[in-house]
């Protein structure tokens, strides 16, 4: 398997077995003796490079450019007849699929080339109860704890914190600096990414009379499933009692914020800022933008996406795409914008007739 940073040659029919094994649709009428030496972009692509065309405004570079290979749309089939004998097309019905799985195959980070000392590195603090699997990788400084439980091929990256009674599953990373709190339970093919805190105390407080605030002890964990991505410093809050979890699949972006007691679904895109409250319940395939918010105690239904900083102030029952705040389907957060834009006006001009119905109108 190549890894960015090493010398990639592979056959492309090497390529096309692979992916078809897979269950990625690729047309080749002929593969030949192609081989590929670079995955690159269309930009600056050339010989011996396999590029991904999706977008007809890149088109020149692959006829001016002559990488090896191109995977591309359908759609460019005649657009791409007159290639060079020496550029061998590609399709597939989801190119951004075949990026993905192709460059993860062929491409992706080499964690190896670090080159750390292991597989448990001296700088590391291990507790001797710690269950670790010996195809695992413990990175400097890293601090695993009492009982915990850590999978096949996984890796606890430098500085990162894993805390007493944890289940991690195989092919996991928790990326430098990240903290996994007690007792939290993570799936396989779960990545953490750095500077994050899966168990944080999550915030609930009680006041006295003198309005002084006295925590009650958030004493549940979190449990994220198989194939969660956590991007770079999110923090996602241990439940009061129970669990916080989140579903399989789902993915965050960089800085999101989830409260105690929260449920999300399976395979969401939450972006950038993403916050939602404690106890509220989101469901499967949501999308949401940056900046969006959700308040406590709500639930969204199935295959929402929540657009243009929405902030979802009730529940959501109906599929679609909701937008603004209070969050409201699109077509009426679209005429409510294109009504605030002329409100100004509106007013001007109802100040004006009420003006000259006073001129016309006998005094009573």
């Amino acid at each position: 398997m190549h890894r960015a940073g090493t010398t990639l040659k592979i056959s492309l029919t090497q390529i096309l077995d692979e992916s078809r094994a897979a269950g990625l649709p690729l047309e080749c009428a002929a593969a030949g003796n192609a081989v590929v030496t670079g995955i690159a972009p269309l930009q600056t692509c050339g010989p011996g490079d396999l590029v991904f065309l999706d977008n007809k405004d890149y088109l020149h570079c692959v006829l001016q450019r002559a990488p090896s290979v191109v995977v591309t749309s359908l759609r460019f089939r005649d657009a791409l007849a007159g290639l060079d004998a020496t550029t061998v097309p590609v399709f597939t019905p989801n190119v951004a699929l075949a990026h993905a799985w192709i460059k993860q195959r062929h491409a992706g980070r080499d964690f190896d080339a670090a080159d750390w000392e292991g597989p448990i590195h001296p700088s590391a603090v291990v507790h001797a109860s710690a269950r670790i699997d010996p195809s695992a990788t413990i990175e400097p400084r890293a601090v695993i704890g009492r009982n915990t439980r850590i999978g096949a091929r996984c890796r606890i990256m430098a500085g990162a914190v894993v805390e007493h009674d944890v289940t991690i599953g195989d092919d996991s990373v928790v990326h430098p600096c990240a903290v996994i709190g007690y007792g939290c339970k993570l799936g396989a093919q779960v990545v953490i990414g750095p500077g994050s805190v899966i168990g944080s105390e999550g915030f609930g407080f009680a006041q006295d009379g003198a309005r002084r605030s006295h925590l009650i002890p958030q004493t549940g964990i979190v449990v994220i499933e198989d194939r969660v991505r956590v991007g770079a410093n999110n923090c996602i809050d241990r439940a009061t009692y129970a669990e916080t979890r989140i579903g399989a699949g789902t993915k965050f972006d960089n800085l999101c914020h989830v409260a105690h007691n929260v449920q999300i679904g399976t395979d969401c895109l939450l972006t950038a800022m993403f916050c939602v409250a404690g106890s509220s319940r989101i469901g499967n395939h949501v999308m949401a933008s940056g900046q969006t918010g959700v308040i406590d105690h709500v639930e969204i239904c199935d295959d929402v996406v929540l657009v243009h900083r929405a902030g979802v102030v009730k529940d959501i029952a109906t599929p679609g795409v909701h937008a603004g705040l209070p969050a409201q389907p699109l077509e009426s957060y679209l005429k409510n914008l294109a009504a605030t834009r002329t409100g100004a006006e509106l007013r001007k001009r109802v100040s004006d007739l009420e003006k000259l119905l006073a001129l016309r109108l006998p005094e009573a």
